[in-house]
């Protein structure tokens, strides 16, 4: 059916828009399952020519919001709904035409399905994660492996400035691994899905301070913890005296430590 509809609209990927459609249907269905849809409000970002749409509208969720840029896409789309390839009885149904990251969720409690290029996922996982007033409960993303190296880089017992960013909010998991030759036209590297689901372990941590000082922390990756702490102007008495007590080794690098002892780092020297 996906590759039909490519056909039949004369679908092209549009390189500057870093498309790739995922034209394996098995997949698309794995995805579509990866969350409950029925009955809650769903943010489809970017569903291209509605090849995931139309197994979430299936589902019958109590809304589906979709966020797309390409107005050709909506073109299409539309086209689609004339044409009753979609069921949309009872179904809360609207197409967004905006870029995501200017998209402001009409509803407090929603969850989000995307397939997303390379060049804004992490600006995407920002938007949703930490620009919005209310954060979704769950995000399944499908995105290439080079940006899911980086969220689940502990995986190598290493942590990440994107992987303390993300996991700050979400508790990630790996779903599906998706090899390059399921896309047309197939990307450079391989991709994965992955379930973000909210938390709200660290809810009374400053996110703008908190990104501010793992950044600063983060700056020089060659460089010892400690050192880039004291060329932040963190006192060196103050650094030796917080090593000690979370038992800190001096030659500590910043990728050697875990979210929950980045936060309780954060306190110490945000007193």
């Amino acid at each position: 059916m996906t590759l039909e509809i490519l056909k039949k609209y004369h679908i092209k990927a549009k390189k500057s828009l870093g498309q790739n459609f995922l034209v394996n249907e098995q997949i698309v269905d794995w995805i579509s399952n990866i969350i409950q849809v029925k009955d809650k409000n769903i943010i489809e970002v970017w569903p291209w020519y509605g090849a995931l749409t139309e197994k979430l509208i299936d589902k019958k969720p109590k809304s589906l919001n979709l966020v797309e840029l390409d107005r050709d896409m909506i073109d299409i789309l539309n086209k689609r709904i004339d044409s009753w390839d979609f069921d949309l009885e009872w179904i809360d149904f609207k197409i967004n035409n905006i870029d995501v990251l200017k998209y402001i969720p009409e509803h407090k409690d929603y969850s989000v399905i995307a397939n997303i290029p390379y060049y804004i996922t992490s600006p995407i996982l920002r938007h949703f994660l930490y620009d919005v007033e209310y954060k979704p409960e769950s995000m399944v993303i499908l995105m290439q492996k080079d940006v899911w190296d980086k969220i689940l880089w502990k995986w190598k017992e290493k942590t990440s400035v994107l992987s303390l960013f993300v996991s700050k909010k979400c508790i990630v998991s790996d779903e599906i691994f998706v090899w390059r030759q399921n896309f047309i036209p197939a990307p450079k590297v391989e991709s994965s899905v992955l379930l973000f689901k909210s938390h709200e372990l660290y809810k009374d941590i400053d996110d703008s301070k908190f990104l501010e000082f793992i950044k600063k922390a983060f700056r020089e990756p060659r460089k010892k913890l400690s050192k880039n702490l004291s060329n932040s102007g963190y006192d060196k008495d103050l650094i030796i005296q917080v090593f000690s007590k979370y038992s800190i080794e001096d030659n500590t690098r910043w990728e050697d430590l875990d979210i929950s002892i980045w936060c309780q780092l954060f306190g110490e020297f945000n007193k």
